[in-house]
């Protein structure tokens, strides 16, 4: 990422930040995390470690063929990709699952950069559908109801993009050789290479036992995270019933993780912040206490992925510095083309 790219960055983080805390008075969010039961943390720590496993096997579902290592080795990669999310800017943690995983393989660079790319689809179509589905339970109150339109649009709309992408590629090349026409001629014989090299990398990943497994894994990974955000919520006294507080937590998982896709310093700081309060007001709880909940969900799960990351960092023989050189390496989508088709 460019000096513009951290500027813009950081001013996105900071601008979250202001609006997540205004007008809020500290002495109640002190005295929220002081009554806090932190022994429910114990519980949301253990989902949040079996919910990076259910990744894990996702991920391996959607490597078949490649002989990724054991499920250990596996999980030590995605654990490095997490924690650099959280330590350095641009996302560098998707090109170091792929520098790592590399290593150990002879899988093309575009495969694996496919894999990554539709675990973020089905997470995208996992969480829309969980809205969807909770609108169809309790009628969402406020801006809830907006959401729920707006997710059912983006549904169907990324769902049909999901289709044609996987079953009718030449479709989807046909689409984006349309749309390169508008770009000067160089730009576009690149756009159209890098295109057509990436559906390439998804070729093994039609067959229908993968997508299935992935769909259901999906649904696994999303259905962990809300059982952790409902055991830190639990911490807190929200003045909520228990099928109200369930359903919060899942508009909460919903618009919190859509929400950090917005670009902003490393770790998610302040769109965090901004997304749960927000998310939790949409329920009629206060300010601080949703602060409250927000800065021990965030940390708690920062400090777990972050430390995990690191301790396996030194087992991979790598360092953030191995990330920022490993993203400089040039371009292999061309070469890539035209690489043994036998490989996946």
């Amino acid at each position: 990422m460019g000096t513009k790219g951290k500027v813009l960055g950081l001013v996105v983080t900071l601008v979250c930040l202001g609006v997540a805390v205004y007008g809020v008075d500290y002495r109640s969010v002190l005295d929220a995390l002081a009554r806090a039961n932190y022994a429910l943390l114990a519980p949301a720590l253990l989902l949040w470690l079996v919910g990076y496993l259910a990744r894990t096997v996702r991920w391996r579902v959607l490597l078949a063929g490649v002989g990724a290592g054991s499920l250990f080795e596996l999980f030590g990669v995605l654990m490095v990709g997490f924690a650099t999310n959280n330590l350095l800017p641009a996302r560098l943690g998707e090109i170091a699952r792929v520098y790592l995983l590399r290593r150990r393989t002879t899988a093309r660079k575009t495969f694996l950069l496919a894999s990554i790319f539709l675990e973020r689809i089905f997470d995208g179509l996992a969480l829309v559908a969980v809205i969807v589905a909770l609108s169809t339970v309790v009628r969402l109150p406020g801006w809830g109801q907006e959401v729920e339109l707006a997710s059912s649009a983006l549904f169907v709309g990324v769902a049909a993009g999901v289709a044609v992408l996987l079953f009718r590629h030449d479709l989807a090349a046909w689409m984006v050789g349309l749309a390169a026409r508008l770009l000067p001629r160089r730009f576009a014989s690149l756009a159209v290479s890098a295109f057509n090299s990436f559906v390439h990398g998804l070729g093994a990943m039609r067959r229908p036992n993968v997508l299935v497994g992935t769909v259901l894994l999906s649904f696994a990974v999303w259905g962990i995270e809300w059982a952790a955000y409902y055991a830190v919520a639990s911490a807190f006294d929200l003045g909520l019933s228990s099928i109200d507080l369930a359903a919060a937590c899942a508009f909460l998982l919903v618009v919190v993780n859509l929400g950090i896709m917005v670009p902003a310093m490393p770790g998610y700081v302040g769109t965090f912040q901004l997304f749960a309060v927000a998310s939790l007001s949409v329920w009629g709880i206060p300010k601080e206490p949703a602060l409250a909940v927000a800065i021990v969900a965030h940390a708690t799960q920062y400090v777990l992925v972050t430390a995990i990351g690191l301790a396996f960092f030194g087992r991979e023989q790598f360092s953030l510095r191995g990330v920022t050189l490993a993203s400089r390496e040039p371009s292999e989508l061309d070469a890539e083309v035209v690489m043994s088709e036998g490989r996946p």
